[in-house]
């Protein structure tokens, strides 16, 4: 029994790993959204130093920019596409910030941080949209997970004990975990339109906050 036991958990031992891979790209893919509202978030920020035509221009698309990754651009990753309308309002920012020309060196230092950040915010966006166009697991895989774990299972049999309770327990077990790791896999091998999605939690916070914010009088504290 304590044999068996010891086989068939090493004979699972893919399924897990294969697991916890799932769930690590699943948890970037996360990570890199919440990055990416953090970097609008301090481009709003740094935009309160700038003369008031272009704090108010920025303040408007990166509301918009904001506002379009919610309401278009996370349909469109369920699809595995991107929105041309956040595309055009993430060009439309580098559009405003390649008009600006800092008058100061204190505008000279904000501008300069807020490029970097624009860079970043960049980077996040192509990350997550990569991550959305992921096909998780191959089809191929899938017809291995399924017959490895249908051989696992027989396998396991082979091992039988003369307690037929025993037995069936060890074999129900054994068939539970394949089968909770399976679902795990398919629940998140797609994080942008699988069972378990992400969803744009990071942009409405952001949109609440922006806000907040003006309406505590942060878009007047220069």
């Amino acid at each position: 029994m304590q044999h068996s036991g010891t086989i068939g958990f090493s004979i699972t031992e893919p399924y897990l790993a294969g697991g916890v891979i799932v769930w690590e790209r699943f948890d970037q893919a996360q990570a890199e959204v919440e990055k990416e509202a953090n970097e609008l978030g301090d481009l709003f920020r740094d935009a309160q130093t700038f003369p008031d035509d272009v704090r108010r221009e920025l303040d408007t698309k990166l509301r918009s920019y904001a506002r379009l990754v919610v309401e278009k651009e996370w349909p469109a990753m369920a699809e595995r596409k991107a929105s041309p309308e956040a595309w055009d309002a993430y060009n439309q920012l580098w559009q405003t910030y390649y008009r600006f020309r800092p008058q100061n060196e204190h505008e000279t230092v904000w501008y300069t941080q807020s490029l970097t950040r624009l860079n970043q915010l960049g980077d996040h966006r192509r990350l997550r949209l990569l991550s959305s166009r992921s096909r998780g697991i191959p089809i191929v895989m899938w017809g291995v997970l399924l017959g490895a774990g249908a051989i696992t299972i027989g396998f396991s049999y082979l091992f039988g004990t003369k307690n037929t309770s025993a037995q069936v327990l060890m074999t129900a077990g054994l068939a539970m975990t394949i089968a909770l790791v399976l679902l795990s896999i398919l629940a998140l091998q797609q994080p942008f339109a699988g069972i378990t999605r992400i969803e744009p939690d990071a942009f409405d916070q952001l949109m609440d906050i922006f806000d907040t914010w003006s309406h505590s009088g942060v878009s007047q504290s220069r």
